[in-house]
Formats: C-alpha cells, sequence, structure tokens
C-alpha cells in the first residue's frame, strides 16, 4: 500500500507546550493543541485509507446550531426570536424544577415569552407524560419548546412534538434544547419511550423533531447531582465506543469518537467538582462528538440492553452503562479487536508490545477500574436488579435484539445475555 499523509488530530492537554489554539466559546476557553502526530501510526493511516475506500452514507443527525458558552442560557431570547417563535413550553422534570434555579433563569431570559413550565417529564419517557405534554402545547398554542435536564426530557419532547405534528397536520414545532448531563440525547432526532403496559422500551424515529438550537452551559450543570452527571458522562462513552466497533464504522465518526474517549477519561474525574467549568465544559464537548455516530455507525449490545434495563428495572440510562459497558467489551473482544486497540490507546493505555488480545483485556479493566473509581453503581444488583429480573430481560431482549439483527453478536442466544447481565462478558 502506498504510503498516506500523516493525519492531523487535535488532543487536549495541561501544561503541554507547542503549537496551540484557543477555541473560546462565551467566556469558556479550551486550550487544544495540534499535533502532526496520527493517532496510532501507520497501522491506524492503513485502517483509515481502507475505510475510505467503502461505501458509506450520513445523515447529519442533530441540531443546525450549537450555542455554547459560560453564561450562554441568558442569551437564550435570542434564540427563541432566531426561531420566530413567541410562546413558548419550558418543559423540564419535577427534580430540575424544585431542586435547581435553572427553570427560573430560563423563564427570565425567555424574558416574558414563556407560556406555561411543564415539570412532569418523568424518567424513561413514559407514554401518559407525551400525551400530557400534547395537550399543554394545544391548549397554550404554543410555538416552540424550550427543554432543560437529561435525555429522558428531551425524548419526551421529540416524540409529543412529532405526535402533535401528525394530529393537527401541520409542521412540528421547534425546540431549543439545554442540557444538564452528559447523555446527548439533545443531538439526535430519536427518541426512547416506554410503553407503560408492558412496561417495554420502544424506539421512535423522526429527523423532523431534532431541537434546532442546543445550548452547552456548564454553569446549568452545577446543581445535577454527581452521580446523574457522572454517570450520563459514561453513557457519553458508550455512544463513543460503539461507535468506533461499530458493525457499519463510519470514517468521519471514528476520530470524533475517539476524542470524546481521551476527553471523557482525562475530564470526567476532574468534573466532580461543580465549580471546575472548564473540566465540565470540555465533558460537553465530549459529549457532542460522542453522539456522532448517530448519523451513520448505529448501535450494537451495550445500547440495546441498556434500553432493556433500564426500562424495565427503572435504571437511569447512565447507569445502565456503568453495569454494561465493560462487559459488553470482554464479549465483543475478539469480533472487535483492531477497534479495541484504538479504544485503549484513546484511553492513555501503551501498546508497549502487547499482543492485541492483552490490549483490549486492558482497556476493559481499565474502563471497569474508571467507573468504579468514580463510585457510580457496576452491577444489576447495586442498582437494585435481581436474579429474576435479569431471567425476564434474558429472554425479552434476544427476541428483541434478533428484530434488530443484533443476533450475531449472541451466539449463544440467551445465555450470552445473562453471561453480559452478570458481569461475566
Amino acid at each position: 500500500m502506498p504510503s498516506s499523509p500523516p493525519t492531523t488530530t487535535w488532543s487536549r492537554w495541561s501544561g503541554t507546550t507547542g503549537p496551540a489554539r484557543t477555541l473560546r466559546s462565551g467566556q469558556c476557553a479550551t486550550r487544544f493543541i495540534h499535533s502532526a502526530k496520527p493517532f496510532e501510526g501507520d497501522a491506524r493511516r492503513e485502517h483509515l485509507v481502507a475505510d475510505f475506500l467503502e461505501n458509506h452514507a450520513y445523515r447529519i443527525p442533530g441540531a443546525e446550531r450549537v450555542e455554547s458558552g459560560v453564561g450562554r442560557v441568558d442569551a437564550l431570547r435570542k434564540s427563541v426570536t432566531r426561531l420566530g417563535a413567541s410562546r413558548v413550553l419550558v418543559a423540564s422534570s419535577k427534580s430540575v424544577v424544585e431542586k435547581t434555579p435553572n427553570v427560573d433563569r430560563v423563564q427570565g431570559a425567555l424574558a416574558g415569552c414563556a407560556v406555561e413550565v411543564f415539570g412532569g417529564c418523568r424518567q424513561h419517557s413514559p407514554e401518559s407524560d407525551i400525551e400530557a405534554m400534547i395537550v399543554a402545547i394545544a391548549r397554550h398554542g404554543a410555538d416552540a419548546v424550550v427543554s432543560i435536564g437529561g435525555s429522558s426530557i428531551f425524548d419526551t419532547v421529540k416524540i409529543a412534538t412529532s405526535r402533535h405534528a401528525d394530529r393537527t397536520g401541520a409542521e412540528p414545532i421547534p425546540q431549543i434544547a439545554i442540557p444538564t448531563t452528559l447523555s446527548a440525547g439533545e443531538f439526535t432526532y430519536g427518541a426512547g419511550y416506554t410503553e407503560e403496559e408492558t412496561q417495554s422500551k420502544k424506539l421512535a424515529l423522526d429527523p423532523r423533531v431534532a431541537p434546532r438550537i442546543v445550548v452547552l452551559d456548564p454553569e446549568v450543570t452545577i446543581d445535577t447531582p454527581a452521580e446523574l452527571w457522572l454517570s450520563s458522562g459514561i453513557k457519553a462513552l458508550d455512544h463513543a465506543l460503539e461507535a468506533v466497533w461499530a458493525i457499519r464504522p463510519h470514517p468521519y465518526v471514528e476520530p470524533l469518537a475517539l476524542e470524546a474517549i481521551r476527553l471523557l477519561f482525562e475530564n470526567l474525574p476532574s468534573s466532580r467538582d461543580p465549580a471546575n467549568l472548564e473540566s465540565r465544559a470540555a465533558c460537553q464537548f465530549a459529549a457532542w462528538m460522542s453522539i456522532s455516530g448517530a448519523g451513520a455507525s448505529g448501535m450494537r449490545l451495550s445500547h440495546f440492553l441498556g434500553h432493556q434495563i433500564g426500562a424495565r428495572l427503572h435504571i437511569p440510562h447512565g447507569i445502565t452503562s456503568c453495569i454494561l459497558l465493560p462487559s459488553v467489551m470482554r464479549h465483543l473482544r475478539d469480533k472487535t479487536l483492531a477497534a479495541q486497540g484504538r479504544i485503549a490507546v484513546a484511553m492513555g493505555l501503551s501498546r508497549a508490545n502487547l499482543a492485541p488480545e492483552k490490549l483490549a483485556d486492558a482497556a476493559a479493566d481499565r474502563l471497569e477500574t474508571f467507573i468504579a473509581d468514580l463510585g457510580l453503581p457496576h452491577s444489576i444488583d447495586a442498582a437494585g436488579g435481581t436474579p429474576e429480573d435479569i431471567d425476564a430481560i434474558t429472554v425479552a431482549s434476544f427476541a428483541a435484539a434478533t428484530q434488530l439483527g443484533l443476533a450475531d453478536d449472541l451466539p449463544e442466544g440467551p445465555e450470552s445475555i445473562r453471561r453480559i447481565l452478570l458481569g461475566g462478558g
């Protein structure tokens, strides 16, 4: 194969000298060091060249505009004006409304154009919440929704605006999303919801209802509970890892996913201090990068199983990733060995003449330790599940996996799922 030019990458470092640019958003500055060093030398370049020659399709998955920086939420009225809206429904959850100043701050920034605060969005987006929001939109003639919180809130809004449009024959009303976690649902047009009668998680896809504007302001994350913030960071890692070891990897997506892994391993631990806005902003950008695979790469086992156990056991999205991700990594090792080597390097591990299998094992151990050091639950029983729950989830999940074309990753059928859920890989 002819030699290829060096790959240019962007990596964030602390206290490193060299050619640099400072990227500023509002009052928040993050320093990136430009390096001509490729991700992993010649082998990495050959991998990318091979990917470039494949047939690919990529759909831009999310917002048409991302506004970022400390204090950016205070400019919300300009964002609403940009959408041509004047009657805004504010959507959030009971905890965000009652335990943080964020909704009051949003209402103040909207300067009188908020018609109602819909504070009833619950975890995993039950259908009854969706229907209640549709009623609120119609009652006020709302022409935009500003949502603030995590992915369950954004999912509720996306499905509500989609169904409202279908029922009225109008275009969906536009959304502005302000995330307080790192789950990154604000960057996609997909939404999960819970069918309450069966307690099963369903997926809705409607390209019309991705939030038009996303506002990344680290200040609004200050009051996010520590476990929620950190576990949603593991959810972002989940997105990134699944993009790298995807069944249909994409050469545009992978560099972003690898950079997301680097940024999260470097910044998520220090972001435990709510006052460390630089680390929190870096994590927000990492979450944005991590979700780029939604436009091309699709999901694999961790994301899929996370939705299954989350809806059935009422476990938050981020905690499902803490439970599943190391085990899924071990389970997929032999099928995704080269990808796991690149992931290991992004985590900060050295190849050091390790065999590919040993490097992948070291990466899974590194991930498991990383999660544990953050003080997060990393087993179903630690999150409140029981052996009986595992039995029910195993059977239902394998049937769903077969429908989604994921059965090839489960060579022993339901028993493969059982081992993953029990942490055996």
